[in-house]
């Protein structure tokens, strides 16, 4: 068996070497749902907030709001607004614990 197909087969989970019952088994890493982030900015110098969308590669809403939390400022405020699916995520070429400004 050449060497590209040995690599490519491990890397995909599959044992090209299984004689077993002849159904082949792929084992890969599932990307998950994300979450849907807004950030409300309370200007310094008065005047209506800016809000601003994140896409998050977090399922959990309570950890995706501490990702972008973390990055934010103390004049703004941090809400989960809801799912994102994993086509999106996956779209947005995010990988987990990765954000991106929408």
């Amino acid at each position: 068996m050449c060497a590209w197909l040995l690599l490519h087969c491990r890397f995909a989970g599959i044992d090209p070497h299984d004689r077993g019952n002849g159904a082949a088994t792929a084992v890969y890493e599932s990307m998950a749902n994300g979450q849907v982030v807004l950030v409300t900015t309370e200007p310094l110098g008065g005047g209506p907030p800016v809000r601003s969308v994140y896409f998050v590669a977090e399922g959990d809403p309570a950890k995706a709001t501490a990702i972008i939390a973390a990055i934010m400022a103390p004049n703004e405020s941090v809400e989960a607004l809801g799912q994102l699916p994993e086509a999106a995520v996956k779209a947005l070429g995010l990988k987990p614990g990765d954000f991106t400004h929408g």
